[in-house]
């Protein structure tokens, strides 16, 4: 048996359990390669393999197409574990996962090309409309353009790119499906954190793809992309937006937990330079108490909200909408609210995590770029929608 087949084999009966008891036991060597992942800006290939072989890509992916199709929280729980250890590892891996969830809205043919011979095939993406997409007739689009962010991508089959396609009339915001061979890496993430989840810039140059290789958001926002032909479970009427915030969101709780057990190992003996123990200060009692109240909200707070998502099957109608555009708040609001956690729990570390070998260092510098992400400038989304609140009608895709 090929060692493929092997991975598809042992990954074919993976639950929630299985997937997070593969997740404990990499924790060690994940520690162990970290260090090398933020020299080489990539995480290594022995921990890609690692997740390949558990299924950790395919848990969004179509049952259609060799996948798992599990729930959303089964992706989101791993992230929040994986990042208590790894951030960068944790982003990636979700990252890829909704790479899968979009593909699976594309045309059946497309979801073949993915992974009718290669079921393990993984994605990865780009969102930003960086791509200029011309009509070249017989059915076939021209696609230059170049793009930043793309997680993982050196370890990607496929990707998906925004793009614009031009034609009659204003033009069209989608996404593009394009192989590893069509692209070119720009290897420009040299960066403070999150370094080793290889968010390098992409570039392509008058690749041809067919039509069903493109999918327009709107398609995407309204339910009506072809993928649904073939995939008809539940799971791929939820809105892609929704999940893609929640990637980063997860991400941050899970560092945040990560950084909050770095520090209280740190800090159970050690005493200041007024020979005070530290774990005796009501101040620093406060902060870490406040931390793990936060902590148990915020995923409560994600799950409540995918599963009433879930349960309501996402009609689009304005009670919907108006669910929804909490539910992005709730979302993009977590990143901030970690970061101001972490900023509170260095501030109490001393000047220890100054040194750059400190783990409470490494979960700061990540949380400080997990913060940063567009995804979590919260305060857009609150103006936009206070302002539908006033009754203002604005077009909104992003839900």
């Amino acid at each position: 048996m090929s060692a493929k087949a092997q991975v598809l084999r042992d990954c074919s009966k993976a639950d929630p359990g299985t997937l997070l008891a593969a997740a404990a036991e990499m924790r060690d060597r994940l520690r162990q390669r970290q260090a090398d992942d933020s020299r080489d800006c990539r995480l290594s290939s022995d921990t890609i393999a690692e997740f390949r072989a558990a299924g950790f890509f395919k848990i969004l992916q179509p049952s259609s197409f060799g996948g798992l199709e599990l729930l959303p929280s089964t992706l989101f729980n791993l992230e929040i574990a994986l990042a208590e250890v790894d951030m960068s590892a944790a982003w990636v891996v979700t990252n890829m996962g909704l790479a899968a969830f979009h593909a699976a809205l594309f045309d059946p043919r497309v979801q073949q090309e993915i992974w009718g011979s290669d079921p393990d095939a993984v994605l990865a993406f780009a969102n930003m409309p960086g791509g200029k997409l011309i009509d070249a007739g017989s059915e076939t689009y021209e696609l230059s353009g170049q793009w930043r962010f793309s997680s993982g991508v050196d370890h990607a089959d496929w990707v998906l790119l925004g793009a614009l396609a031009h034609g009659n009339g204003p033009p069209v915001a989608g996404a593009c499906l394009l192989a590893r061979e069509d692209i070119e890496i720009v290897p420009d993430w040299d960066v403070v954190g999150l370094r080793g989840t290889g968010s390098h810039g992409i570039r392509a140059s008058a690749v041809r793809i067919p039509h069903d290789r493109f999918l327009p958001h709107a398609d995407r926002f309204y339910r009506r992309g072809p993928g649904l032909r073939v995939n008809t479970g539940p799971l791929y009427r939820l809105p892609l937006p929704q999940l893609l915030f929640r990637s980063i969101s997860s991400a941050s709780i899970g560092g945040l937990a990560g950084m909050m057990a770095a520090f209280l190992d740190a800090n159970r003996e050690r005493t200041s330079m007024m020979a005070q123990k530290i774990a005796a200060d009501p101040h620093v009692q406060a902060v870490c108490a406040t931390i793990d109240a936060d902590l148990q909200a915020f995923r409560q707070v994600m799950e409540q909200d995918l599963d009433a998502m879930y349960r309501r099957g996402c009609p689009g109608d304005a009670d919907d909408l108006a669910g929804r555009r909490r539910s992005r708040l709730n979302a993009t609001r977590i990143a901030d609210a970690c970061f101001m956690h972490a900023a509170n729990l260095y501030r109490a570390a001393g000047a220890s995590p100054l040194y750059r070998e400190n783990p409470i260092l490494h979960f700061f510098n990540d949380l400080l770029a997990a913060r940063q992400h567009a995804a979590n400038q919260f305060e857009v989304h609150a103006r936009n929608d206070g302002a539908m609140l006033f009754g203002e009608q604005r077009e909104d895709m992003l839900l």
